[in-house]
Order: C-alpha cells, then sequence, then structure tokens
C-alpha cells in the first residue's frame, strides 16, 4: 500500500513539474553541479536509455528506503551506477519534490554527461559509469552562514559550546546506521539568557562509520575556519552535511528508513542477551570484511568514545580471538595497541579457518616500516600473515 501511494504522489510530483516546464518555470538547477565532458552520451544510446531506467525509478526506490538510494541500471559498459539522498532536516514532501524535479532535469543540467555529481537545497544525486566509492568525498559543495538570534556573540562563547557538540555528532554518527544524527548543548552569553544550540550531521548511507565521522571532522573544520564567529552555518556535500545553529530547533524530519525483516527462527534459538563466543567473533569479523566494524558496535556506547578508540577497541578484540591461537597477541602487545604506542594488526578481511597442530612455521609475523620522504616521520605497521597448510 505504501509503495503505490509513494508512486502516486512521484507521478503527481512528475506531472508537477512538467506543467511548470510548460509555464516557463524550470525543473529545479543545482548548485554548480560536477558533470563530465569527455566520452559523453547521445541521445538513443544505451548509456541513455538506461540512465533515464535509473532516474524513473529514483523517487519510488528512495521512498521505499528512507529516502535513500544507491543502485544501478543496465549492464557492461553501458552499466549506470548512482545514488540519491535527501537531507535529513527537510521533510517527506520537500523531498520527494527535491527527487523528482532533479531526476527529471539533471540531463538538462549536464548534457550527455556520463559521471554527474549534484547537489540541491533538499537532496543530492549522483550517478557514473563506474560504483559509486564508499570513501567520503571531502569537497563540499556550498557553505553558508544562518540567521543568528539577533544579538552579538563572541568567537569564545561559540566555541565553547560548539567544539563539544562537533565532536558529539563526529563521534556519534559513526555508531548510527541511518548515518544521521542530531544533537544539542545549552548555550548562553554574557548578558543573554541560556539557549540551546542544535547540530546536525548527515552521511550518505553507504559510507562506514570510520568514512563518515572523517566527513564530518573535515567539515566542521571548514566551518569554523568560514565562519568563527557565526552562531549558524551549513555545509553540504556529495557524500556528508552538517549544520548547526543556536536557538533554532534543528530536527530529523524525514522518516525513517524501514525496518530490516526479522531473520527466520533457528531450531535453538540462543538465550536472549547472550552470544557465543565464536559466534559473536564470526558476526563482527563479517562487518570488518566490509570495511565497517563500527556497525557491530553495541549503541550503547554511542558518543561514550572516539570512532577511532572504538575501532581500535573492536579490531584487539578480533586480534585476540583470532582462530589460531600462535598468532593471538600476548597481553603486553594488546596493550600497547590499546595505548596506541603500537599501530593497528593488519588482520585479514576474511576470518580465516581454524587450525589446530599447524605445522612449523606455517603462521609467521612479518613488520614493516615506511618512512616518509619529505619528512622525518616513520610509521610502523604490523602486518599479520596466515599461510594454510596444504
Amino acid at each position: 500500500m505504501a509503495s503505490r501511494l509513494l508512486l502516486l504522489l512521484a507521478t503527481l510530483a512528475l506531472l508537477f513539474v512538467a506543467a511548470a516546464g510548460q509555464e516557463g518555470n524550470n525543473i529545479s538547477k543545482p548548485f554548480n553541479p560536477s558533470c563530465s565532458t569527455s566520452d559523453n552520451y547521445t541521445d538513443g544510446s544505451q548509456y541513455k536509455k538506461n540512465l533515464d531506467q535509473f532516474l524513473a525509478a529514483l523517487p519510488t526506490a528512495a521512498g521505499d528506503n528512507g529516502w535513500f538510494y544507491k543502485g544501478s541500471a543496465g549492464s557492461g559498459p553501458d552499466a549506470v551506477f548512482g545514488l540519491i539522498m535527501c537531507f535529513a532536516d527537510r521533510d517527506a514532501s520537500d523531498c520527494l519534490y527535491c527527487i523528482s524535479t532533479a531526476s527529471a532535469g539533471i540531463t538538462t543540467a549536464c548534457p550527455g554527461s556520463r559521471n554527474v555529481s549534484a547537489a540541491y537545497d533538499a537532496c543530492v544525486l549522483r550517478y557514473s559509469t563506474a560504483p559509486i566509492p564508499t570513501t567520503a568525498d571531502l569537497g563540499y559543495v556550498f557553505a553558508e552562514p544562518l540567521t543568528g538570534i539577533g544579538m552579538p556573540l563572541t568567537s569564545e562563547a561559540v566555541l565553547d559550546v560548539w567544539v563539544p557538540l562537533m565532536a558529539a555528532l563526529s563521534s556519534s554518527i559513526a555508531f548510527d546506521t541511518s548515518r544521521s544524527f542530531r544533537s544539542s548543548m545549552p548555550y548562553s552569553s554574557t548578558g543573554s539568557q541560556e539557549m540551546e544550540m542544535y547540530g546536525l550531521a548527515q552521511c550518505t548511507r553507504d559510507l562506514n562509520g570510520s568514512e563518515c565521522s572523517t566527513c564530518i571532522r573535515s567539515y566542521a573544520v571548514r566551518l569554523r575556519k568560514l565562519f568563527p564567529s557565526h552562531t549558524g552555518c551549513s555545509i553540504k556535500g556529495y557524500s556528508c552535511y552538517l549544520r548547526y545553529q543556536v536557538s533554532f530547533l534543528i530536527d530529523i524530519t524525514l522518516p525513517p528508513a524501514p525496518a530490516p525483516a526479522p531473520a527466520p527462527p533457528t531450531s535453538s534459538p540462543p538465550t536472549p542477551g547472550t552470544h557465543p563466543p565464536a559466534a559473536a567473533s564470526l558476526w563482527v569479523w563479517e562487518y570488518h570484511s566490509r570495511g565497517a566494524i563500527l556497525d557491530a558496535a553495541d549503541a550503547r556506547f554511542k558518543g561514550e568514545l572516539e570512532a577511532r578508540e572504538m575501532e581500535t577497541v573492536m579490531v584487539v578484540g578480533l586480534w585476540c580471538a583470532h582462530p589460531d591461537r600462535s598468532l593471538r597477541p600476548s597481553i603486553r602487545q594488546a596493550v600497547s595497541v590499546l595505548r596506541s604506542e603500537m599501530p593497528l594488526p593488519n588482520l585479514q578481511a576474511r576470518m580465516p579457518v581454524a587450525t589446530y597442530e599447524p605445522p612449523p612455521d606455517a603462521f609467521y609475523y612479518t613488520s614493516t616500516t615506511v618512512t616518509s620522504v619529505n619528512s622525518s616521520t616513520t610509521r610502523s605497521s604490523m602486518t599479520i600473515t596466515t599461510v594454510l597448510p596444504k
């Protein structure tokens, strides 16, 4: 029923766009889009057909998935890969309108382009000839100061609350699978009543926690340099969005993504609150193999640890639970890594198969040292190599 309603709403929105275009009120235009200029497609080409198919599916696909969608259309050299995301502080009507007008008008803004990134007021759209990377794009499309509270405020007063708020946003979002997080902190300046400084951070949901946290921290640094004394600012890019403002409530207004279907019951379900150690290790290792180990963290630790600290704890945990006992660290080694006195071990992506009584020299450690050419800094790393018996 919900899908049919979304389809009807998308159809109505597209009809509105078409009618507005006939009256000269053209489709939505992106802010300074990135449009490729080489190897352009032509009308009637297979790439254009696949692109039209992908864009037409966006309103319903995103609406069914919490206003974020990442997918593809077609195959081979003419395949189209892309994503669309609505900003979390917009409502469903704003989002549907943005997706509909963006998908209807992007080929006018970037005619013939095979690789496009475009940001709008309420959404961001990307498509390409290759899968969209799952690493954060730290560049930004636009940043702006927002309406203040109508009284002078010193930059020191702003920073006293701004710094911990940005730290909370950048660390907590790493553990939120929706990749959107809001928070607030009390704020006051000389001669003014106590108010709240609200903040919102958001990343595209294809980013893992570490990439998302890095992007938000990068944006916070940019805002501090661009607007050091403003009481409200926002910055938007193709991978993340950051906004803060004093006294103006900032909230996540988009409906949440639908909950995943429950797993089928097993013949002997585990006791609530317990997890067999081997199963827990396998589960965490699976997230590690995807490059998203922070997504396996207990949500109750949200905000208690920085993303890097939590990643260190979880990687050391996998190291200590390595299926091959000979590759597990000593207590001294584990503590040294937790204290950042030694680098994180480079565990292999997939959980190795447990082996017992391995032949001599079947497993070994190798240590490498990398020295920067342009500085005197030397960085050491530890690599764990597993050689399975034939």
